[in-house]
């Protein structure tokens, strides 16, 4: 069985795809970087996270990140319990309280069937600590504002 993204046998036409936000709320607070996380992408750029899961949301400054790209530069928000699932893509945005921390450049599988870890780009590298979030925050994402 091939991958049809990775065998490149399927194709993004327009973006414009409709789909419902995916939501969740933070159960876990961070206070951690690295320099030299190595985190390795998947090609693929959608998944699906269903309802109850828990997942890593990270941050990266690393303008080049993206499927199949390796990054180091992160900060660690969080972890996140998704209350609605859904489908989540590359360059779909990620809100805590209704602000947007970034858009999502891939997926790392480092701890699946664990948790998925979910890397945004954001311009400033910060920890959810830093940020002061608490744990309850409502997390949505979306493809629009």
């Amino acid at each position: 069985m091939k991958d049809p993204y990775t065998s490149k046998v399927t194709f993004y036409k327009s973006g414009n795809e409709e789909k419902s936000d995916t939501e969740g709320q933070i159960v876990e607070v961070l206070d951690l970087a690295s320099d030299e996380r190595g985190l390795s992408l998947i090609p693929q750029r959608t998944r699906a996270l269903c309802k109850n899961e828990i997942h890593e949301l990270i941050t990266t400054d690393e303008v080049d990140a993206g499927p199949n790209k390796t990054v180091d530069r992160v900060n660690y928000i969080g972890f996140l319990e998704v209350t609605r699932g859904g489908v989540v893509a590359v360059g779909d945005l990620l809100f805590i309280n209704d602000r947007e921390i970034g858009k999502i450049v891939g997926f790392d599988e480092t701890h699946f069937p664990n948790h998925y870890n979910i890397l945004l780009f954001s311009d400033v590298r910060i920890s959810g600590h830093e940020a002061g979030f608490q744990l309850g925050d409502k997390v949505r994402i979306g493809s629009r504002s």
